[in-house]
Order: structure tokens, then sequence, then C-alpha cells
């Protein structure tokens, strides 16, 4: 079931007695969450028909007791975060029976009653899966998956905002502010406020108003790096700088970047594919393709003479043996030599 699906069933008043809401993605989660809780608040305002509860810290008696017993007002929603069953402790004695208790109900579920479990990850072959899928609703929230999905997400939500964008100043904003649909959503929410009275969002807008992802500086940098514009170079390192002031920091993500390509140029020479580095680094599959496309600019001698570069740079801004700044600056200036 997708957040469309969940629109819809409640469009319907076809609203679940059970649903699992799990994944990455928690900013449309959230936004699932609240779909479900307007329904409720409907029936009443004060939100006394809406319970919380941590699943790793509640009694599941208690919960589940709330679960069947019948409200004043028509209806109940029942929000269990975090809940345990699906962690690798799920054998331990209280576990193994509050989860026993939760089968039951799901078996048996109140009708009146709108009982919402929220997992970070789930098991799909354990059986508490298997009865929510049979009895309930599942909900699996995950990042769009390639470029194609990205975009069609930010057009979406643009469109939604009453506002429209070019495809290419929606890939702008994805290489801007970076793959994370919670910080888009707060990005377009400020780019909706700074073009009233404009129809259209455009790139200038952007670089106006949204913040910049340091990840997409680092990016940048090695870009000019690859073909030694030092100045370049420089300019976005500073950029960097501005956005992080934690030098060490910066530094970590430098040289995190430069062993990520050193792997992806390994598994490109050995005839890999993108998926296979992404497999073998455990990145998300845009993350994945940026930096496979990127590596091809790299020789594996360049990048490990980088590294080289690198270290002497961390035992520097280890010991005091000079500015921060001053010490970033001379690495870039090495690696764009390189």
């Amino acid at each position: 079931m997708s957040l469309v699906s969940l629109k819809k069933a409640i469009e319907n008043s076809n609203i679940a007695p059970v649903y699992l809401c799990y994944g990455e993605d928690r900013y449309t989660l959230a936004e699932a969450l609240k779909l479900l809780k307007q329904v409720f608040l409907a029936d009443d305002p004060a939100g006394s028909n809406i319970e919380y509860f941590n699943g790793k810290e509640a009694d599941w008696r208690e919960v589940l007791d709330i679960a069947n017993t019948c409200s004043f007002f028509a209806r109940k929603l029942v929000l269990v975060d975090e809940i345990p069953f699906f962690d690798s402790t799920e054998g331990s004695g209280n576990i193994s029976e509050s989860s026993d208790l939760l089968l039951d109900y799901i078996n048996d579920p109140n009708p009146m009653t709108c009982l919402v479990l929220i997992a970070n990850k789930v098991n799909k072959g354990r059986r508490l899966f298997k009865e929510i899928n049979k009895k309930g609703e599942i909900l699996e929230f995950i990042y769009p998956q390639d470029s194609a999905e990205w975009l069609k997400w930010v057009r979406n939500e643009v469109e939604a905002r009453g506002r429209v964008i070019k495809a290419s100043t929606a890939s702008f904003l994805l290489e801007w502010s970076g793959h994370n649909t919670g910080i888009l959503s707060q990005e377009l929410d400020k780019l909706v406020l700074y073009t009233e009275g404009r129809k259209e969002i455009n790139i200038e807008d952007i670089k106006e108003v949204a913040v910049p992802l340091i990840e997409t500086q680092v990016f940048s940098m090695l870009d000019a790096i690859a073909i030694s514009n030092t100045r370049q170079a420089l300019q976005r390192l500073a950029e960097v700088l501005s956005l992080e002031k934690y030098h060490l920091r910066v530094y970590t993500m430098i040289v995190r970047q430069i062993r990520l390509l050193l792997a992806a140029k390994l598994v490109r020479n050995s005839g890999g594919t993108a998926k296979h580095f992404r497999e073998i680094a455990g990145l998300k599959p845009f993350e994945a393709t940026k930096i496979f496309k990127q590596a091809v600019r790299f020789t594996p001698e360049r990048l490990a003479l980088a590294l080289e570069d690198c270290l002497e740079t961390e035992l520097a801004l280890k010991s005091s043996g000079g500015a921060p700044e001053f010490l970033l600056e001379i690495m870039v200036i090495r690696l764009c030599q390189r």
C-alpha cells in the first residue's frame, strides 16, 4: 500500500483496523500519520480519541486493552512507535509474550479502532508481518530509487504547493539540496514563500533561498580536482567551510569521498557495474551512481596518492601543525597537482 492508496482509502472511509508502517523515508511516513490523525481529529478536535505509545517501553496488555475498549466517540486511533517485534531480541520472554498478545489482537481486531504500528525495519518472514498483511495493511516508505523517480517526486510536491518547476530546475534542486524528502520539503516550503506572486520556481530562486548540501559541494570540489582546476577547487572548499565550521569533519567527508571513488574505480576496472558497487559500498542508488560516474575521471594511482596527502593533512590537523583552513587548502592544492 502507498501513500496515494492510503489517501484514497481515507476518502472512501475505508480505514483498515491495523496498519504496519516502516521504512527509511520518515518524512513520508510522518505525512501518512498526519493524514490518519486528521481523520480522527475531525471526530474530536481535542484529540481525546488518539492514544500514543512507545512500543519498547509500553505494557502491551495496556495498549491492547485500550485498543479493544469502545470509545465514547465513534472511532479511536492508537499509535505505537518503535515496535520491538522485528528486533533480533524477539525471542526473549517478554517480547515473545507481547508479540503473541498482539497476534491474537490482529486476528480479531476492534473494528472501531485503528491500530498503527511503526517500525524502522521489518522481517517479512516473521509471522507477525504475514498476519498483518492478511488482516490489515502494510505501508513501506522508501526513498525514490532513481533519478526519474526523484524528479517525479519533486515535481509532484511543487504542483501540490501550487507552483510549477521545469525538469532541469528540479534536477538542480536535487543536486543542490540532496536526496532527503524531509529536507526537500522544507526547502520547497521556503521557495513557495519566496516566489509568492509567481507560478514558476527557477534555478536562481533555489540559489537564493535553498541551503546547499555540503556533500554536493564536496562532489563539485572533486570534479574541479579531477581536471586540476585549483582555483575552482579552492572556491568549492571555501563554500564547504562556510557550511561546516568543524574542519576535521570537512576533512573526513573529503577522505570518505576519495575512498569511495577508489572503490568505485577498482570495481569498474574489474568489470563491475554501478549496482555491484552500490551493494559493496552500502550506498543509496543515487549516491552510488554519481560516485561511479565520477570515478571515470580518476586513476587508481592518483586516488591512492590522494589518500597519502590526506593522511599527512590529518596528522597536521591533529597535532596543531597549522591553521586548519590553511592545511585543508594546501591539501586541495596538492590533490589538484597529482
